[in-house]
């Protein structure tokens, strides 16, 4: 992956952190602000899940495939590919 795409990657995580911290006070009042909140988390953890596939070697990218087809549990990142 390019230092570009990953340079953005890493701004769009800090945007999405900035955004939740100013959700954070009205979570306890708010639905609007909850259901906000849980969608920029699920942005946030698909953009680091981007980040950290992009880091893998081709050998680690192998070893994770065969590991996740052993394994039968799935993940909520499994709901959101793109």
């Amino acid at each position: 992956m390019s230092s570009q795409k990953s340079q953005k990657l890493r701004q769009s995580i800090l945007k999405y952190n900035t955004e939740m911290s100013k959700l954070k006070d009205e979570l306890s009042y708010s639905q609007e602000a909850n259901e906000k909140y849980n969608k920029l988390m699920i942005k946030k953890a698909i953009c680091k899940k981007e980040l950290d596939a992009a880091k893998n070697t081709l050998l680690q990218k192998i070893i994770n495939k065969l590991n996740l087809s052993r394994s039968k549990e799935k993940l909520i990142c499994d709901y959101f590919k793109s």
